[in-house]
């Protein structure tokens, strides 16, 4: 009977094995292109099945399908992926359409879309969806390095900073001393809130516009360049749910080697003497590692739910996101929740509306310890005392010094809510087809409630018996714009017209109130009526700007094209005589690739000359500054009564107006080989005029100065942005993005004259005529003096040996101020960005290397001054030791002062900023949970750094701050 059975089951296979044999056939083909062409290694494969081949050096393929499938794909990098109809056929040849996509793909241009192949001005797009394997809690973190011409800096590594922890500039600087950061438009309002309170996730795209013709939209605001910001929006379809999570743990990199407890103890024996107290804990063997108690694991974590979805007349994207952050510093966290609703709606075929509308939370708990006082506190001190109390001043040699650990103790409360909306309806005239009228609305209300309280546990508590204040921050803004827009296409001409008539105000409270005396600590920050003094100081802020704007765009045949912006802005700021400023533009452009001439040049699959000029404004000043104003004394009257007087503080100027930058730009988009190398090259040159500077006057005006439009600047620049797909099989991708940009800018005039009338240097400020706004002058170092040199016949004949060597510039044979010149640069020559992207199946790993060079930077562990303080182990130049980088330990070792020393101020710098490894699951594995898409990623930032510069980080802005993190990330994404 069992060999009954096995007999059967073999028979059986047998049978199941013909039949599958049977179920499957040949099919076979050829692939070409619009020429005939063989296109080698294109991907042909069965729809939703792992079947597939690719074509060899003939275009040509051999596929088993099972006999039941009807179609196939054809798909090839640079070509329109096809749908091919095989049934009844066993042969098939394909012939491949170029895809025109990236060409045609819209890109927002302020006021309106374009397509990309019909833009002129020098606008630079990215998708989030780019970086979603690189998440932050600030999004301009994420673009660091990625577009030429954005210039971002990490200036902080702390949590609760908001945008003051980044530096972002478009094309560098052109104003001397005012505020250089671009406009942010948000879903086309202008956002003024922090960058750190708006989840990445709602992100669905970006546009810089960096040059003036692109820019001059928006007029007086866009010196700086213009960053548009634009939320995520529902489409039709059947609800989509999506969730992302992430968790990340960070740790403090590159931390600085303080001075252990004996090396410090060493250091002050030698070079101030015998000290009792550091005696006393030297010989107790107390080495307290005061960084070490400041710091601390940082974790974050990240949740998004997303639904979105909609039917033909109404489409709809809700999100929720709950981002809590607690960073490397004890205390520092940053904890934000938003809920965003997108809508739109076609009411009828002529009338839409919509809004995009986010409710933000963002809490700042506690204050951050203070590490400035956590690196220079002496080693020999101890924190606490036996008792486990903290000690409110832990150095005996230097009793004013509060402990850094004390903010600890403090009762800290920093929440800010805001409400941002922006609204619109739109008419479609249909009795003028293409012709529409948009009314868009932006209202953002933005309140924040800083509260604090030092109780007697704290320093500064237990000197004035409790310390409060409370901040009371209150802001509006509102904005108008109404949008009249004809597109009308024709034959082989295409007209687009916009013209905008907008409005907006800006208002701004501020209510502090501060106390100290309090009968206890119990009722923290609600008893200052008990307080035994109290101050108050209130701001008040009002500004309002009216703007008109007139663009035409025109294209003849996609070939040539043709942009005139004017822009007409009139801002309360300035002064009663100079209220308003015309801003123009013009934009040409040539998409070569539509010439018959260039019809032999298959290589080609894109080429686009561009040329623009124009002028915009840089509104950077405060409302009131074009006003007299006065400040407050109080004083006693002849009855020794208390009363307030007021003076003179600064004086009126009213024809103070904007700063005003003219740019040309000269640009090319290309693509070669069917998509698989692509970019752009820009080239400008811009001139800033009436700079916004303070001009010295005599004192007897009541103020020895006033603003006033003078002085100028040059800038240039280039811009190379290179995208490749180097290899492309059906299973493996290797993709490389690489940027290059380089800005320059140069003082010409700062409304200084010489005896000759010629514009003359404020060597007061580090201006200089012809040099660089950002400079680094003074002494140069030339290295150490040694002993074997003959020092008291040299230009410092009263040195000695392990003193600071200073160049002799002018070679006159003595150090004397003309000795001093600018040798550094605060602004880099270049700045790299290169992304290297590997896809094999559904595994995806990528790496971004960022790298500046050619920049000075200032580094406190360089400073040879130092009393009563702990500093950087470093190694210092004795008899022994004969070292050419670093003085003695001596309080004279450095006559002149200097603060740079060669090589390790050179804060040029290769990073490897980000690698992120992705896994996106197989739909035949996911398809039974009913999921859509599942996604495991994970990211390392911060990798390592390749530096000379012996600060702790060459970007940050000073050393005693929050060190650089190096932080693991782990996330999922899911959808329903």
């Amino acid at each position: 009977m069992m060999k009954k059975n096995l007999v059967m089951t073999l028979l059986m296979l047998l049978v199941v094995q013909g039949a599958f044999a049977q179920a499957l056939r040949v099919v076979t083909g050829k692939v070409v292109d619009a020429n005939d062409g063989a296109l080698i290694g294109a991907t042909v494969s069965v729809p939703g099945r792992s079947l597939g081949t690719v074509t060899g050096l003939d275009g040509s393929f051999s596929l088993k399908v099972p006999t039941d499938v009807k179609l196939i794909s054809v798909s090839y990098l640079g070509y329109e992926t096809q749908s091919v109809n095989i049934a009844g056929k066993d042969v098939v040849n394909v012939k491949m359409e170029e895809n025109k996509s990236m060409l045609n793909e819209v890109v927002v241009v302020g006021y309106g879309v374009q397509r990309r192949k019909d833009v002129t001005g020098a606008v630079i797009s990215v998708r989030t969806d780019d970086l979603k394997n690189m998440p932050s809690t600030n999004i301009m973190q994420s673009l660091q390095g990625k577009l030429p011409g954005l210039n971002i800096t990490n200036t902080s590594n702390s949590e609760s900073d908001g945008n003051s922890g980044l530096s972002y500039r478009v094309r560098g600087q052109r104003s001397i001393n005012r505020d250089a950061a671009p406009l942010i438009i948000l879903d086309g309002i202008q956002y003024n809130g922090f960058l750190s309170e708006i989840s990445p996730n709602d992100i669905e795209s970006m546009e810089v516009l960096k040059d003036a013709s692109s820019a001059a939209i928006y007029g007086s605001k866009a010196a700086n360049g213009v960053i548009l910001i634009n939320t995520k929006k529902g489409v039709s379809g059947r609800p989509v749910v999506s969730f992302s999570g992430t968790m990340a743990v960070s740790n403090a990199i590159n931390k600085p080697d303080m001075m252990t407890g004996d090396q410090y103890f060493k250091l002050n024996e030698e070079r101030i003497g015998p000290n009792a107290f550091l005696t006393d804990q030297h010989d107790k063997g107390v080495n307290t590692n005061w960084l070490d108690l400041a710091l601390q694991t940082g974790f974050k974590q990240d949740y998004n739910l997303s639904v979105s979805g909609g039917t033909k007349e109404t489409q709809y994207f809700i999100s929720g996101n709950a981002s809590m952050n607690k960073g490397v510093a004890r205390n520092d966290e940053f904890n934000r929740y938003t809920l965003r609703a997108n809508i739109d709606t076609r009411i009828n075929p002529w009338l839409k509306i919509g809004t995009s509308t986010a409710l933000t939370y963002a809490d700042r708990p506690g204050r951050s310890v203070n590490l400035v006082r956590a690196m220079k506190m002496n080693p020999l001190a101890e924190p606490y005392d036996e008792n486990g109390k903290l000690v409110m001043f832990p150095d005996g040699n230097d009793a004013m010094v509060a402990n850094p650990l004390d903010a600890l103790y403090a009762k800290h409360e920093d929440v800010g809510r805001a409400i941002n909306t922006v609204n619109y309806a739109q008419i479609d005239f249909p009795f003028v087809k293409g012709l529409s009228y948009k009314f868009l609305t932006g209202y953002n209300y933005r309140t924040r409630l800083v509260e604090s309280y030092q109780p007697r546990t704290t320093a500064e508590g237990s000197q004035k018996n409790g310390v409060s204040s409370v901040n009371n921050q209150f802001k509006e803004d509102w904005s108008i714009e109404n949008i009249l827009s004809y597109n009308k296409t024709f034959d082989k001409h295409t007209l687009f017209l916009t013209a905008v008539y907008s409005a907006n105000k800006m208002l701004t409270k501020y209510h502090n109130i501060s106390g100290t005396g309090f009968p206890s600590d119990y009722r923290e920050y609600y008893q200052f009526a008990d307080a035994t003094t109290l101050k108050g100081t209130d701001t008040y802020i009002q500004r309002t700007a009216i703007g008109q704007m007139f663009r035409a765009n025109y294209s003849y045949d996609s070939r040539y094209l043709f942009t005139f912006t004017v822009r007409r802005d009139g801002d309360s700021a300035f002064g009663k005589n100079s209220k308003y400023g015309v801003f123009p533009s013009l934009a040409l452009g040539w998409n070569m690739e539509n010439e018959k001439f260039m019809d032999k040049l298959t290589w080609l699959d894109h080429s686009k000359l561009r040329l623009s000029w124009g002028k915009n404004g840089n509104q950077a000043i405060e409302p009131y500054d074009a006003m007299a104003t006065m400040n407050s004394r109080p004083y006693l009257d002849a009855k020794d009564q208390p009363v307030i007087g007021y003076y003179s503080k600064k004086l009126a100027d009213p024809s103070l107006s904007w700063e005003t930058t003219e740019q040309w730009n000269i640009g090319w988009d290309y693509s070669f080989f069917k998509g698989r190398l692509f970019g752009s090259l820009d080239i400008y040159f811009s001139n800033t005029y009436d700079l916004l500077l303070n001009k010295v006057i005599p004192q007897i005006n009541g103020s020895n100065n006033i603003l006033q439009n003078m002085g100028k600047t040059h800038g240039h620049g280039i811009e190379l942005q290179i995208s490749s797909v180097n290899i492309r099989t059906k299973d493996f991708t290797w993709r490389t993005d690489f940027n290059i940009s380089h800005d320059r800018n140069k003082i010409i005039d700062i409304g200084l004259r010489d005896e000759h009338g010629n514009p003359a240097d404020n060597k007061a400020n580090s201006w200089f005529i012809g040099k660089p706004i950002g400079v680094i002058y003074g002494y140069e170092f030339a290295g150490i003096w040694q002993e074997d040199e003959d020092i008291a016949h040299s230009y410092m004949p009263t040195a000695k040996p392990g003193d600071v060597k200073v160049l002799d510039y002018n070679k006159d044979g003595k150090i004397t101020p003309d000795d001093r010149h600018v040798f550094g640069y605060k602004t880099p020559d270049y700045r790299v960005g290169l992304m290297n992207t590997f896809t094999y199946k559904n595994l995806s790993l990528s790496f971004f290397l960022h790298a500046v060079h050619g920049v000075t930077r200032y580094t406190e562990y360089n400073n040879t001054y130092f009393e009563k303080q702990n500093i950087r182990n470093r190694t210092w130049w004795t008899p022994e030791n004969k070292i050419n980088t670093y003085p003695a330990n001596r309080s004279d070792s450095n006559p002149y002062g200097l603060n740079y020393f060669g090589k390790t101020n050179d804060a040029s710098f290769i990073r490897l900023s980000d690698i992120s490894l992705s896994y996106r699951f197989p739909e035949r594995l996911i398809r039974p949970l009913r999921l859509s898409n599942l996604e495991l990623f994970g990211n390392v930032k911060n990798v390592f750094t390749i530096t000379h510069y012996v600060g702790m980080d060459p970007e940050l802005s000073g050393d005693y701050t929050t060190p650089p993190m190096r932080t693991f990330l782990f996330g999922v994404r899911v959808s329903l």
